[in-house]
C-alpha cells in the first residue's frame, strides 16, 4: 500500500510539473511579409534558444501567418533561409521572450538580388517547373541490386540550415560577401559554382546518368559535368586540385556515399571560402520514385572548426531537359577591372 501511494504521489507531482511548464510556456506569433507588406507563404521560420536547447521550426501559412508555441522564456535567434533570389534571408539575434509571453513578431523580408526580375529568380522558375511535373506512381528503380539514381532532378536548399562554425578570418570574408551581394562570386566570371549540383543559371537542375561503375552528373554550368567513380578505385595519392574535385562512391545499403577531395582554393561554399584541405561527403537516398534525400558534410579545417552539415532534397523533373549553357561574362569582368 505504501509503495502504491508513493507511486501515485510521484505521478501527480510530474503531472503538476508538466502542466505548470505548459502554462509557463511562451510563443512567437506573427506574419511574414515582403518589402511591400504583402504576406509571403511557405516561408521556413526557425527560433533557436541555445541556453535551453530549444530549436523550434515552422512554415508560414497561405496568409503569411505563423506560430511557434510552447517556447520557454529566454533569448532567441529567429532566422529565415530564403532560396535565391527574390527575397534576402532574415536573421534577428535579439528576440527576448518572457516566461509565458505571447510575443508578436512581424518578419519583413527584404528584396533579394533579383530585384523582382522573375527571370533572374531560380526559386520562382523552379516553383513553376514543379507545378507541371507528373511523377509516376512507381517503385524506386534498381540497377544490379542498388537503387538507380538516374533522372533529371530539381534541387531544394536546406530550409533550416545550420550556421557553420567558421574561423574568424573566414567569417569576416563571408560578412563582406553578403554585404556586396556576392559580386565577386566565381560564376560572375564564368567560373564554376560549388558541388553537388552547380548552377550558373536558374533553375538549379542536375541530370544523373548512372552505370554500374560510374555516375555522371550533368548540369547547366561550367564545366558542365561531374564524375563519381563507382568501380572501387581509390583517390589519387596526390590529387590535382580542381573546381569539382575527385569523387569516388560506394553503397551503404541503399544509400550512395560520395567522397570528394582535391578541391582548389578558388571556389566558394555558399559565401564562405574554401582551402585545398576541404573534403565533401554526399549521401544520396532515393526515398521514393520522385525524391532524393541528400545529406552534405563539408570538412575543411582551414575554414571551419567542425564539419558543416546540410540537408537537401531533390525532386524528380521528368518533363524537363538540360539546355545548352554558354557563359560570356569574361569580357565584362576584364572591362570592369580596367
Amino acid at each position: 500500500m505504501k509503495d502504491w501511494k508513493i507511486a501515485v504521489s510521484v505521478c501527480l507531482l510530474l503531472t503538476a510539473q508538466t502542466a505548470n511548464a505548459q502554462s509557463n510556456a511562451g510563443s512567437l506569433v506573427g506574419t511574414v511579409v515582403g518589402p511591400d507588406g504583402a504576406p509571403v507563404a511557405n516561408v521556413p521560420i526557425r527560433a533557436v534558444n541555445a541556453a535551453t536547447g530549444t530549436d523550434a521550426r515552422t512554415y508560414s501559412s497561405a496568409t503569411g501567418r505563423y506560430e511557434l508555441p510552447k517556447l520557454p522564456g529566454g533569448k532567441y535567434v529567429v532566422s529565415v533561409a530564403m532560396p535565391c533570389c527574390a527575397f534576402a534571408s532574415y536573421r534577428n539575434d535579439g528576440i527576448a521572450l518572457d516566461t509565458g509571453q505571447a510575443l508578436g513578431l512581424t518578419i519583413q523580408l527584404q528584396e533579394g538580388v533579383s530585384l523582382n526580375v522573375l527571370g533572374d529568380d531560380p526559386s520562382t522558375i523552379a516553383a513553376e517547373l514543379r507545378s507541371r511535373q507528373v511523377i509516376p506512381d512507381l517503385p524506386v528503380p534498381r540497377m544490379a541490386g542498388t537503387p538507380d539514381l538516374s533522372g533529371m532532378w530539381l534541387v531544394n536548399i536546406d530550409p533550416f540550415p545550420e550556421r557553420p562554425a567558421a574561423l574568424p578570418w573566414a567569417e569576416e570574408i563571408a560578412r563582406q560577401r553578403i554585404a556586396n551581394d556576392g559580386r565577386d562570386h566565381p560564376h560572375t566570371r564564368c567560373l564554376p559554382d560549388a558541388p553537388p549540383v552547380p548552377g550558373g543559371s536558374p533553375p538549379f537542375m542536375g541530370k544523373f546518368v548512372q552505370t554500374p561503375g560510374l555516375l555522371v552528373i550533368l548540369f547547366e554550368d561550367v564545366p558542365g559535368f561531374r564524375q563519381v567513380f563507382l568501380d572501387g578505385r581509390p583517390h589519387p595519392a596526390i590529387p590535382n586540385p580542381s573546381w569539382m574535385g575527385h569523387s569516388i562512391g560506394r553503397w551503404d545499403g541503399d544509400t550512395l556515399v560520395v567522397d570528394t577531395i582535391g578541391f582548389n582554393s578558388q571556389g566558394w561554399n555558399d559565401v564562405y571560402p574554401r582551402t585545398e584541405m576541404m573534403r565533401l561527403e554526399e549521401r544520396y537516398r532515393r526515398t521514393d520514385y520522385g525524391h532524393l534525400d541528400v545529406r552534405l558534410t563539408i570538412t575543411d579545417s582551414g575554414v571551419f572548426t567542425k564539419p558543416w552539415v546540410q540537408q537537401l532534397r531533390f525532386d524528380l523533373a521528368p518533363q524537363e531537359e538540360l539546355i545548352e549553357f554558354v557563359c560570356e561574362n569574361n569580357k565584362w569582368a576584364r572591362d570592369v577591372a580596367q
